[in-house]
């Protein structure tokens, strides 16, 4: 067993009575700070029944699981940290919580937005919203844009793809996000995730199949979601 794996399933079973939180990931309309800001966070609830067109109930039962895993994790990390921190504490095994918090905190939140983004009715991007605009004058087309994010997500790695804002400019940008937490750009505001972990898609798709993945998953990408969040 690697470090960590080791350390994600010693901060899984440090996990105490559960999640009892309201939800604070992104996305939950009009979301605001709990009145305790050292609750633990509680796994959004996100229902899609007997599977979405392109991915199938079992897939999504599975990786619903592993997104509730990072919570798990997140809470324990988060009061570990704490405790340490109290106490005084600033050794090596603090230190790999922290590295760690960063790997299993970013795993809850990228889940929320990709989880929240998917829908078996999503709505088609609408031209005269200003993300669209946007993009249009970015990339020159919607489909010059879809065509660099496909590549973006089929990058040879494990990660995830995504269409991020700079709130400072305005500025779009496709990115990949290695794991989760690596190769972020600081400060950027996402808003479009698609998970390409294996996880995502080798149980439907394949170990080979990510591409054909990325194309199920576009016509599920609500954009009433997504261009909310611009």
């Amino acid at each position: 067993m690697d470090r960590r794996t080791l350390l994600g399933t010693l901060a899984a079973g440090a996990v105490g009575a559960g999640l009892h939180a309201k939800g604070l990931g992104p996305g939950a309309t009009d979301a605001k700070p709990t009145e305790n800001p050292l609750a633990d966070y509680a796994a959004r609830a996100f229902d899609f029944g007997t599977g979405l067109p392109g991915l199938g109930k079992e897939l999504l039962a599975e990786h619903l699981a592993l997104y509730k895993g990072y919570v798990s994790r997140t809470n324990a990390l988060l009061r570990d940290t704490l405790a340490a921190e109290r106490e005084g504490k600033a050794g090596p095994a603090v230190q790999e919580l922290r590295r760690r918090l960063g790997f299993e905190f970013s795993g809850m939140r990228l889940h929320e937005l990709y989880f929240e983004a998917l829908s078996a009715s999503a709505a088609t991007p609408s031209a005269s919203h200003p993300l669209h605009q946007a993009i249009a004058a970015t990339w020159g087309s919607f489909d010059a844009w879809w065509a660099a994010f496909r590549a973006t997500c089929t990058m040879t790695g494990i990660g995830w793809g995504v269409l991020l804002k700079d709130p400072a400019t305005g500025r779009l940008m496709n990115a990949w996000f290695q794991d989760h937490e690596n190769a972020v750009a600081v400060g950027a505001q996402a808003l479009l995730v698609v998970d390409v972990w294996e996880h995502a898609y080798v149980r439907d798709y394949g170990a080979t199949g990510r591409a054909k993945y990325v194309d199920a998953v576009k016509s599920l990408i609500d954009w009433r979601v997504v261009e909310k969040r611009f």
